[in-house]
């Protein structure tokens, strides 16, 4: 009976051994970073993801960049913060418990405090919750307080006085109290409090937490841990770490406690039996006394110390092994994984083994190995095709062993062969100390010796198969690699890179290239094949070539390598290329890719030998000081979008405040925007991608830069937008914005552009009606010439036309004139005697000066009918011309067609149009009347497109046109219709009639 008590004593210590063989990678926040102080208390995020963490020496809040501290001098009412929540009834608001301070509130920046009672420690507020139905619950040093509307009161149901650890609502809505040694459950629905009796030892809750399956795990102060269900405990565990004072869920399976010594990890799954890991200094802690632990949205893992800071576990991917003694720059086997993936490490104290356990958690162990006469330190390690582990010591030969493998333990090596220097292998002291060993797919040993040459052994038989030196120009192999064809492909220190073909068991030299035919350098360092047939080839200081189909290229860190000593190359089954450089570890996409990434976790150290563990889609990697293996194809829980927002504004030089809707002057175009997007994972800094709508439409970046400028915007509605994408390439939900106007100066203001408009319409108007004043005063001008015209001038050269008339008619001359004597006229007393002469010249001239008249009168009238605004239509113009014609007709009775056509009445025509048309129709009906002889006359106006075309015919006698005694008439004629744009045609001959066809360009008033 005592065995199996003993084996199962043995089982769970080892399960529940402190896991100290990983070193996890935590960043740390101390005051150096800007926290107030080193002692943290408590930690909170908001709802709009800003970090709050509650300090000895105030209250702190992070946005992943900066910390921002209040203290006393902010408004707190005590420089110590033990508790923070924010409020569901107002967002934004944070609630602070301090110590001694009672509740404090912050809102926009300023805070308010409210005491919850007259004793001291009733103000030291160590809990606090906004139940359902918002009221406050403050556990505090003294018991517990409810606030509703600032106003404190004593929660007496529960009968105990005393500090009060915890005060949570669960799904359920029950209130879960932890004070002194009681735990209580309080009904919001039935008013009604119970003290909670399990049965057990005395003892006091610290911690609860409810998981997402609605289970209860109860941390307490002697370290035990309880799972309740059901209103019942269905399980607990003693954990022998200290007291339980927080925990966490990891949505991972796990739970994390945070102890007096150290962090506890324990899976639910299988608990109480399962493992249990305890992480401390060891492990990387900066501090083992812990007080509070956080998972924020994000599913980083966040924990305070007492003396050690903020403490951040973002990448639970990564592990670090620190080892002593460790020489990665050997043939890249300073470590080889086997097919279970299990690890095994060549170090200065031996030959570590490292696996990942069933639970999830990294061990290592130390084999105590039979050297089988060899001495000196492990250097190297490879595995045969026959699972055969061989293990080189520096400075005395290489060993073989047999290994039994162990999936969950490590495995068993039995020395089963040895090849000492000086015997199975060259040995010329003080050269000839094994680099570096690799076995290729033929089983065959290739063992570099320094100074010396590469050896060949057949691993079948032991036997040296080949010796190479003067073959690799008498330089040191650095690098050995078989490709897809069976060559050997060496690397030199100098002497640059050389090919060997297999023939009878043993190589000959093929190739040599050097950096002649294109290779980046002649040193050397690290070779690989890709299943792809490229040949990657690592250089000291150059760089990376690529060798492929007799061409090579060549990559350095202009193409985007991390540096140019390269080290060791391994590629992955996804197809990605891992590079160890000088200056850390780096990786290429999959599948053929050129384009590199970098983690940050995996820089700063020189790495000299990097490899793949089969089956766990993970990568490891040597350096002098730490073996580290990272995960790549581990998941993360999907992380929470990150927020971001705009955190300033900064107009032509001055600060501006951050509100939508904000308007500027025209000249004030040169904006600044600043902002933060909320993102604590680390790998790289968060990046942004932003855009200016109103100027351009397309998003700019991603650049980790935080703040943007544009210049000389001109006026407009402008809209800029910004985005943030975490380490793990999400992105925000939804973009911040602000919107904003530059007003364009005045003289491009709606209100100037009206008032330049009402303005010219005013001017625009004004000379519009001293226009139509100036048509009315010309209108009114013409009407008064053509009447005095008329009244004046007119009747005046009709009175000389009577006169003339009446004196010849008086002074009887006209009928003496008749005979050849002299006259006599008695007068009175008086008796003229004329001369028949005399009397026949004053006869003559007396009939030309009424003759004058009664032209003048005629043409006088014609000019006052021009003139005159009543006759400004075609209509008018048709009146005119018709008595004309018919008088003039009629008088030596000549018949008469008179046509106008239709258009003509309805048209408004120009005084100068009027009174030329009407002066070439009567020219020509006068001519045809008193020359033609022809019985009849025709007349016909009409309108035709433009133009007004007058047409005048007779059927008389005709002439000859060229003719030069026909007067100034036909001149005048044609004068006029050209004064008028247009021209006069004139058709006559002999006896064939006369027709006169005048045209001019229609013109209105």
């Amino acid at each position: 009976m005592r065995k199996p008590a003993f084996t199962t004593l043995l089982f769970l210590l080892f399960l529940s051994r402190p896991a100290h063989l990983q070193v996890l990678p935590f960043d740390n926040y101390t005051i150096k970073e800007g926290l107030p102080s080193n002692w943290i208390t408590t930690i909170f995020q908001d709802s709009r993801g800003y970090l709050w963490i509650g300090a000895d020496g105030g209250l702190s809040v992070y946005d992943g960049i900066s910390f921002r501290t209040y203290g006393k001098d902010d408004g707190l009412p005590v420089g110590h913060v033990w508790s923070i929540r924010e409020s569901c009834k107002s967002p934004g608001t944070l609630l602070i418990g301090t110590h001694g301070g009672g509740l404090s509130r912050i809102a926009d920046g300023k805070i308010t405090s409210l005491a919850l009672d007259k004793n001291y420690a009733a103000n030291v507020v160590t809990a606090i919750l906004e139940d359902h139905e918002g009221v406050l619950w403050c556990g505090a040093a003294w018991g517990i307080y409810q606030v509703r509307h600032d106003s404190a009161s004593y929660f007496s149901a529960v009968k105990d006085s005393g500090a009060v650890s915890f005060i949570v609502q669960t799904s359920d809505s029950l209130i879960w109290i932890s004070i002194k040694q009681s735990l209580y459950r309080y009904s919001p629905h039935t008013r009604q409090t119970e003290r909670l009796e399990f049965d057990l030892p005395p003892t006091t809750f610290l911690c609860v937490l409810e998981d997402d399956e609605g289970i209860l795990w109860l941390g307490t102060k002697d370290g035990t841990l309880y799972r309740l269900q059901h209103n019942r405990i269905t399980a607990k565990r003693q954990l022998p770490f200290g007291d339980l004072r927080a925990v966490l869920d990891d949505k991972e399976g796990y739970l994390w406690f945070v102890t007096s010594q150290g962090i506890v990890k324990v899976a639910k799954q299988s608990f109480p039996e399962g493992e249990v890991a305890n992480y401390t200094t060891a492990n990387g802690l900066p501090d083992n006394d812990l007080f509070f632990c956080l998972i924020d949205r994000e599913n980083n893992l966040w924990f305070a110390s007492r003396n050690g800071g903020l403490f951040k576990l973002s990448e639970r991917n990564f592990y670090s092994f620190p080892f002593k003694g460790l020489n990665p720059d050997l043939l890249n086997r300073s470590a080889i994984a086997d097919e279970r993936g299990h690890l095994f490490v060549a170090s200065g104290e031996g030959l570590w083994e490292v696996w990942k356990d069933r639970h999830g958690s990294w061990q290592k162990f130390l084999h105590q190995l039979d050297r089988g006469g060899l001495s000196s330190d492990v250097h190297s390690v490879d595995i045969a095709g026959d699972e055969r582990l061989w293990v080189a010591y520096r400075e005395s030969g290489v060993a073989a062993y047999a290994l039994t493998a162990e999936q969950e333990k490590p495995a068993s090596l039995s020395l089963v062969g040895v090849l000492k220097s000086g015997r199975d292998l060259p040995d010329d002291p003080p050269k000839g100390a094994i680099l570096g060993i690799l076995i290729d797919r033929d089983d065959q040993l290739w063992c570099s010796l320094w100074s010396v040459g590469l050896v060949q052994v057949d691993l079948k038989t032991r036997k040296q198969r080949g010796f190479y030196i003067e073959e690799l120009g008498e330089s040191t192999p650095q690098a050995v690699c078989q490709d897809l064809d069976g060559n050997i492909w060496v690397g030199t220190f100098r002497s640059g890179l050389f090919a060997f073909k297999p023939q009878a068991g043993k190589y000959s030299q093929t190739r040599h290239f050097t950096p002649q035919d294109g290779l980046a350098s002649d040193q050397v360092r690290s070779l690989v094949q890709r299943r792809n047939g490229e040949l990657w080839i690592g250089s000291r200081f150059d760089g990376i070539s690529i060798y492929k189909d007799g061409k090579f290229e060549k990559i350095t860190t202009r193409d985007g390598l991390l540096n140019n000593a390269v080290w060791a190359l391994a590629e992955d089954d996804d197809g990605r290329m891992w590079i160890a450089t000088s200056v850390g570890l780096q990786y290429t996409a999959p599948e053929n890719s050129r384009r590199f990434f970098t983690h940050r976790r995996l820089t700063g150290r020189h790495v000299g030998a990097v490899g793949v563990i089969p089956g766990r889609q993970a990568v490891w990697s040597v350096s002098p000081e730490e073996l580290t293996i990272y995960e790549y194809g581990h998941k993360n829980l999907e992380s929470a979008p990150p927020p971001v927002y705009i955190t300033g504004l900064r107009v032509n030089g001055k600060e501006r405040g951050v509100a939508g809707g904000m308007k500027f002057s025209y000249d004030e175009n040169l904006c600044a925007f600043f902002f933060n997007g909320l993102s604590f994972k680390g790998g790289q800094p968060v990046q942004y991608k932003y855009r200016l709508l109103g100027l351009d439409d397309n998003w700019q970046g991603p650049t980790d830069q935080r703040a943007v400028t544009f210049a000389s915007l001109r006026p407009g509605a402008y809209t800029f937008e910004v985005t943030a994408i975490n380490a793990e390439s999400v992105e925000s939900v939804a973009p911040a914005s602000l919107a904003f106007t530059i007003q364009p100066p005045f003289w491009q203001r709606w209100w100037f552009i009206a008032f330049c408009v009402l303005i010219l319409g005013s001017i625009l108007y004004a000379i519009h009606i001293v226009r139509l004043d100036r048509l009315l005063e010309i209108e009114k001008i013409r009407s008064r010439i053509a009447t005095d015209l008329h009244d004046d001038i007119g009747a005046g050269l009709t009175h000389i036309g009577l006169l003339s008339q009446v004196t010849l008619q008086k002074s009887g001359i006209r009928q003496r004139l008749e005979s050849d004597d002299g006259l006599s006229e008695p007068h009175g007393e008086v008796t003229w005697q004329i001369s028949s002469n005399a009397a026949r010249e004053l006869g003559n001239s007396m009939e030309r000066v009424g003759n004058i008249a009664r032209e003048l009168s005629q043409a006088m009238s014609d000019v006052v009918w021009s003139i005159n605004p009543q006759h400004d239509s075609g209509e008018a113009l048709q009146r005119r011309l018709s008595v004309f014609a018919h008088e003039i007709c009629r008088a030596k009775n000549i018949a008469l067609h008179f046509e106008v056509s239709e258009q003509m009445a309805g048209i408004k025509l120009h005084p100068e149009l009027r009174r030329n048309l009407l002066l070439i129709a009567k020219e020509a009906l006068h001519n045809a009347v008193k020359y033609s002889g022809s019985p009849s006359v025709s007349v016909k106006i009409e309108l035709k497109g433009r133009n007004i075309i007058a047409a005048i015919a007779d059927c008389g006698k005709g002439f000859e046109i060229n003719s030069p005694s026909h007067g100034n008439g036909l001149n005048n004629m044609r004068s006029r219709a050209e004064k008028l744009g247009g021209a006069c045609e004139i058709v006559s001959a002999p006896g064939q009639g006369t027709r006169v066809t005048a045209r001019a360009p229609y013109k209105n008033k």
